[in-house]
């Protein structure tokens, strides 16, 4: 992101800030359905705390590129 002015920097982060929107839910179908009992057992166990710890890595990594892009705008210089 290097160099952009700020239109194109606005750009960015409303695209970056879509693609957030669009997969912020990307787990909750699987979260529900172990949360739900759908796998049971020392594997379903398993692969239902893998699932929310994914989930949770997945929405701390959009918010933190959602944070940065915003950032990164807020630093650039108005244009007259």
């Amino acid at each position: 992101m290097a160099d952009l002015d700020r239109e194109a920097m606005r750009a960015v982060v409303e695209r970056i800030q879509r693609l957030s929107d669009e997969h912020w839910w990307a787990l909750a179908p699987s979260c529900r359905l172990m949360e739900n009992d759908a796998w049971v057992g020392p594997t379903g166990t398993r692969f239902g705390t893998d699932v929310h710890a994914d989930q949770r890595e997945l929405r701390d990594l959009l918010t933190k590129a959602v944070h940065s892009a915003r950032s990164k705008m807020a630093s650039l210089p108005d244009k007259p």
